[in-house]
């Protein structure tokens, strides 16, 4: 019904945001992560991207600031077992990204240490979601990009760390900690992940 929503923020809880759009108030659930990342950026307007669901007690509007999000927030409340809010919180526990790679690997205990989800839900959504979700459903860049050589070297760096007993999410976060690494071979890539570990 709505696609997305632009306006700006005049308040914030938790776990949504109230957005004003020509005089009317949306309240629009979402994660922490997001609230914070768009409330410390100050930016006049905000767009979110929107999934409406419709209840025989009430509307409720979910947003994401990009599409990639909104995406994988879908294809995770398809997963019998996960509603809503337990979709938000894996996504404000773990970024698209984590979580694809968790799901590639069948990482459920990343997933797991998502409040409220227990380790057979967790393995549920690896099992219904493994070659479901792909990069392009993640972020606009890398439908762009498609599977870039840097991507590629990101991957196998990835795979590395876990099979190193790491897990993926800590596997991406130092990845992401280390400048360059998009330049990088993946020798050097793993030797300067190894260490922000």
């Amino acid at each position: 019904m709505l696609y997305y929503i632009k306006g700006k923020i005049v308040e914030t809880g938790p776990d949504h945001l109230i957005l004003d759009h020509n005089g009317i108030g949306f309240r629009i659930f979402t994660t922490g992560r997001i609230i914070q990342e768009l409330t410390v950026q100050g930016k006049e307007e905000v767009l979110l991207y929107t999934h409406h669901q419709i209840r025989e007690d009430e509307w409720v509007l979910f947003g994401f600031p990009d599409r990639g999000e909104l995406r994988v927030f879908r294809k995770l409340i398809t997963v019998s077992g996960v509603g809503p809010k337990v979709a938000l919180s894996i996504l404000n526990l773990m970024t698209v990204e984590e979580l694809y790679y968790a799901i590639q690997s069948g990482d459920s205990k990343a997933i797991s240490k998502t409040p409220g989800i227990g380790p057979k839900i967790a393995q549920r959504v690896v099992v219904d979601l493994k070659g479901s979700i792909e990069p392009v459903d993640m972020d606009l860049k890398f439908e762009e990009s498609g599977s870039s050589p840097e991507q590629s070297v990101v991957n196998e760096v990835a795979e590395a760390l876990t099979s190193l007993g790491y897990s993926n999410m800590d596997a991406l976060r130092a990845i992401r900690k280390v400048e360059g690494a998009d330049q990088m071979t993946v020798e050097k890539l793993l030797s300067a992940a190894l260490k922000k570990i």
